[in-house]
């Protein structure tokens, strides 16, 4: 009963999926080719390959990860899985920004690619080219067909940093048939923390595949905070004029002019680093009629006169962690005048105090984590500007605030050696 009801459901999906792809198809390309995705390889979402299949890389493990958080992730896992294993990594990749994070990240023995589109003929085909011993899958992202593809071939397929959210768990749970045939292709999943893990359970995955591995992401003691680049350290100084640096990281819209202003009001300068770099002439605009002179990295040139009303905007992709090495203190966007918040982990790694609006909706374990040991200050609008004040003062209670958010993370600590373990036991089981 139950394999007949997966092809029903299979059926269905590839009944709808080649309608909903030619729906949204435009606006993809359009997205691809405002995100600089054009020319890249973006044909082997289709199948078609620019290398011979004979020269691809094969007998290694397939990682794939979506947007540049997932990315960046997936290329923590894979140095550490290069420590101890040679074999070629193949990182498949849905987004221009994330594919092009990869590609800069130059780790020998990688090969970087799209990720087919998940339709039948194609999955097969991309996992012919690669024959990977096994599949890692970034957070919660499982394709049925692919799912199907790795299944006929006896590829085992291992879900790593995953979490579920209680909106998820919910629509999962509405769907609890759909859910359990879709999870019953993973041979393993590594959960964030015990939550996740019941979460995921009750939804239908195997309690016997769940393992509490911890996230790769949050796994920061075992991954030094990037040193401050000196030309970013140089250009600040110029700009700042012996003031403090209020970091505004991956801001939405409004939040640009919003935490600039309670910077200039706490007397510091405003360092902003929009989620979207292709955003820059919105955020140009706001900040400009709020009385700011933007400057933006991507302008390349840097005025002969500094004015008090400057703040900087780092309008591209890949370089937070490098901003906020150098930050006095972190201002996470997406949680004052958006939904759900930004990831504030780099920042606590870097050993510098965050401030968050009132909605971290997609962070709320760990926010919950870091609010339980005082690590993290949440306020609303009216108090942004105050609490920046108060953490620039450098007092005890600040220093504090740092290491006690530090120290919440410890129980991430070896997450990315966990995970690798985990894909490692597959292996060994299919041999």
């Amino acid at each position: 009963m139950t394999a007949l009801f997966r092809i029903l459901l299979l059926i269905v999906y590839n009944l709808l999926l080649p309608v909903f792809l030619l729906v949204s198809l435009p606006g993809y390309l359009v997205k691809m080719k405002r995100r600089g995705g054009m020319g890249t390889g973006l044909l082997e979402r289709f199948g078609i390959y620019r290398i011979p299949a004979a020269d691809e890389p094969k007998g290694g493990i397939y990682v794939h990860a979506v947007s540049v958080g997932e990315v960046f992730i997936a290329l923590k896992f894979i140095r550490e899985w290069n420590k101890t294993h040679s074999t070629p990594v193949v990182l498949a990749t849905s987004t221009a920004t994330g594919h092009a994070v990869a590609r800069q990240a130059g780790i020998p023995n990688v090969r970087v690619l799209y990720s087919p589109l998940d339709l039948p003929l194609l999955s097969g085909r991309c996992l012919k080219r690669f024959a990977p011993r096994a599949v890692v899958l970034i957070e919660a992202e499982l394709w049925p067909n692919f799912a199907e593809a790795c299944h006929r071939r006896r590829i085992p397929i291992a879900m790593l940093n995953a979490r579920l959210s209680p909106r998820s768990e919910s629509r999962y749970a509405a769907v609890l048939p759909v859910a359990r045939i879709l999870f019953s292709r993973l041979a393993a999943l590594g959960a964030q923390n015990d939550t996740d893990a019941h979460r995921f359970s009750r939804i239908g995955v195997n309690p016997f595949t769940i393992h509490v591995t911890g996230s790769i992401k949050f796994d920061v003691l075992g991954d030094a905070p990037t040193a401050p680049r000196d030309e970013f350290s140089m250009l600040l100084d110029y700009l700042r004029k012996g003031r403090p640096v209020v970091l505004a990281a991956s801001t939405h819209a409004g939040e640009e002019r919003l935490i600039a202003n309670a910077a200039r009001e706490a007397g510091a300068f405003p360092l902003i680093v929009p989620r979207h770099a292709e955003r820059r002439d919105e955020v140009v605009r706001d900040l400009t009629e709020a009385g700011f002179r933007p400057i933006l990295r991507t302008a390349g040139e840097l005025p002969d006169k500094v004015s008090d009303a400057a703040c900087y905007v780092a309008d591209t992709t890949g370089e937070l962690r490098d901003w906020t090495a150098l930050a006095d203190v972190v201002v996470i966007g997406k949680s004052f005048l958006a939904s759900g918040g930004q990831n504030p982990v780099e920042a606590i790694a870097a050993r510098i105090p965050v401030i968050t609006g009132p909605d971290m909706t997609n962070f709320a374990d760990l926010v919950r984590l870091l609010e339980s040991h005082g690590g993290i200050c949440r306020c609303m609008e009216p108090q942004l500007a105050l609490n920046i004040s108060h953490l620039l003062v450098r007092s005890t209670g600040t220093n504090r605030q740092v290491e006690n958010a530090y120290n919440a993370l410890r129980v991430h600590s070896g997450a990315t050696a966990r995970s690798v373990q985990l894909v490692d036991s597959l292996i060994a089981a299919q041999e």
